[in-house]
């Protein structure tokens, strides 16, 4: 039996049925994806819709992970997408899951409606709705509105938000321990507890071979859809790590150290440095004890090095290294890091996956600024400024060829990719730009360049009368204001070289990493910095704390770095950047 020639998302396939007047059949995957494997079994394995796929259609099968512009455009409500399109790229009609009788029928209405309407066809996606800056100033009563959203969809009975299915939401957990640290939201620190409790204990975890998988189909967190994820085991240790800073909870520190068991094991590249991208759902194993499953093939690995999952990892690593007193993480951190930027362009674009296998799709904005937020966590949790260094490189590439300078923000693609149906518009999504704005603060606050804060805002304010219709989905954009509104939490530790000095640098990596910066500053080799700074340098080895514009006095002691950071720490008063 023959199977489906699928071709490539390219210039080519798209050409192709142009020139044979045929529509296309787009399928988006993930090598993940349960229901994807289900229908390569089923629809996909039907001979006569295969027969129907190979001669009337132009099949073109896309990776989500690898292709996430396509998928961002194109997604028609989870995976498998199943979308038919015209050879302009406009979508006829389409769905997820499709079994095979009503694939076929699917089939013969789009092939009869194309014969009807070649050349009329109206796509049934929404263009993007890009966002506007607006007059309105940015203030803590938009934080707010984005906190009462994230109490409001607590679920107060198991934890997590909403109901089934349900997902580890760690961006609106962030968002809630922090308006409990920085504000003195007491409620706010019951939905971090009992969430991250529910999910640790709950079906969510893998309590056999450690890990935590995708998401639960149920509202109480027992039975999950098996697949773990590199992204989501990224996001929740650096949460658990935070939540233990902030709480002292062990029980925090045991589930961080579960993940980085899990992902030691099977998730990295232990030779080389660097994470693989996912493990496959299978049910039957995962319901297996240990001896049983020794016994089984492990679900299969996706080995693709993405680079956004990859420096997700490398400052969750660099956090682990300072929280757990862990030096090995510490070192893959950085050895991760080193590949990634390995695989960088001479002009600062990184490819969105890399290894044997290396995409010819670069200068993504998601993969731009968490490589930025990385190289700035390198720079803290090592004391290298080589890595400020290119971080600043990268941003600046970024800007460049991502940043609107007319209107403000970042877009998501650079605009040479953008030229195969809707990709030819570019689009300005809330978290990766949420995620530069955060990236370019913490770099103006490094380097004292203020034109990076001046970036954020005008990205912030693109966003400032639009959030609410983005409910919990609003809490990186609440994030990012939490950094422009309140401002840094500055330690910077004054001495050369010396254990002396170095344990000020211990001491201040420890502390809760949400809007602080570490500058640290060799009195002889730094001495502009130190004398602009008005620092004193025959105080060395010495630490000055500031919260905002507010100082303490040089410290003498590193174990004073924390006392003074929350005797300095008044509950935030109402904070408002005007246009």
């Amino acid at each position: 039996m023959g199977k489906i020639q699928w071709l490539e998302w390219n210039k080519e396939s798209f050409e192709k049925a142009r020139s044979e007047g045929k529509p296309i059949l787009l399928d988006i995957k993930g090598s993940w994806c349960h229901w994807c494997h289900v229908m390569d079994d089923t629809s996909y394995s039907d001979p006569s819709i295969i027969d129907a796929l190979n001669k009337k259609f132009v099949p073109i099968r896309v990776d989500t992970d690898k292709r996430p512009d396509v998928n961002r455009r194109y997604n028609m409500g989870g995976w498998p997408t199943t979308a038919f399109l015209d050879s302009d790229g406009k979508i006829i009609t389409g769905g997820t899951y499709i079994p095979p009788e009503q694939l076929r029928e699917v089939i013969r209405s789009v092939l009869d409606m194309y014969a009807k309407n070649r050349g009329k066809i109206r796509s049934k996606l929404e263009p993007p709705r890009i966002p506007k800056a607006t007059t309105d100033s940015l203030t803590e009563s938009i934080a707010k509105d984005i906190a009462t959203s994230v109490a409001v969809n607590f679920d107060i009975d198991y934890g997590g938000f909403g109901f089934e299915p349900k997902f580890p939401q760690t961006d609106s957990l962030e968002y809630a321990l922090v308006r409990y640290r920085y504000h003195g939201e007491k409620e706010m620190l019951t939905v971090v507890n009992k969430t991250l409790e529910k999910m640790g204990k709950g079906g969510l975890y893998d309590h056999v071979e450690d890990g935590f998988f995708r998401y639960s189909t149920t509202r109480d967190w027992t039975i999950p859809h098996f697949e773990k994820m590199a992204e989501d085991n990224a996001r929740l240790l650096a949460t658990y790590l935070k939540a233990y800073q902030v709480t002292g909870n062990p029980y925090f520190k045991e589930k961080a150290e579960g993940i980085l068991r899990y992902v030691q094991l099977k998730l990295a590249d232990l030779e080389n440095g660097g994470f693989y991208g996912s493990q496959d759902a299978d049910e039957e194993y995962y319901k297996l004890r240990l001896d049983d499953r020794k016994k089984r093939s492990p679900p299969t690995i996706d080995k693709t090095l993405y680079t956004n999952y990859n420096v997700l990892f490398v400052s969750s690593y660099f956090l682990a290294g300072a929280v757990l007193n862990s030096p090995e993480q510490t070192k893959f951190a950085a050895k991760t890091l080193e590949r990634v930027l390995g695989a960088t362009d001479n002009k600062g674009a990184l490819p969105h996956y890399f290894g044997e296998d290396v995409s010819a799709l670069k200068g993504l904005l998601v993969d731009q600024a968490l490589t930025i937020h990385a190289l700035v966590d390198a720079y803290e949790y090592t004391g290298n400024w080589k890595h400020i260094e290119t971080a600043t490189k990268l941003s600046e590439y970024s800007i460049r060829t991502l940043g609107d300078e007319k209107a403000g923000g970042f877009y998501d693609i650079p605009e040479q990719s953008a030229d195969i149906g809707e990709l030819r518009a570019r689009d300005k999504p809330m978290d990766e730009n949420s995620a530069m704005a955060t990236a370019m603060l913490r770099l103006s606050w490094i380097t004292g360049n203020e034109r990076y804060e001046k970036l954020a805002e005008g990205t912030l304010r693109l966003f400032a009368s639009d959030y609410e219709r983005y409910g919990i989905m609003a809490a990186p954009y609440a994030l990012a204001l939490e950094f422009l509104l309140n401002g840094p939490i500055g330690i910077t530790v004054l001495g050369s070289k010396s254990k002396e000095s170095e344990r000020f640098r211990v001491q201040a990596r420890k502390s809760y990493p949400v809007r602080r910066y570490l500058l640290q500053l060799d009195p002889a080799r730094d001495s502009d910095r130190v004398k602009q700074l008005g620092y004193d340098p025959a105080l060395a080895p010495v630490a000055y704390v500031c919260v905002g514009k507010v100082c303490g006095p040089p410290l003498k002691d590193p174990s004073t770095i924390e006392s003074t950071i929350s005797s300095l720490l008044v509950p935030a008063t109402v904070t408002t950047v005007h246009s």
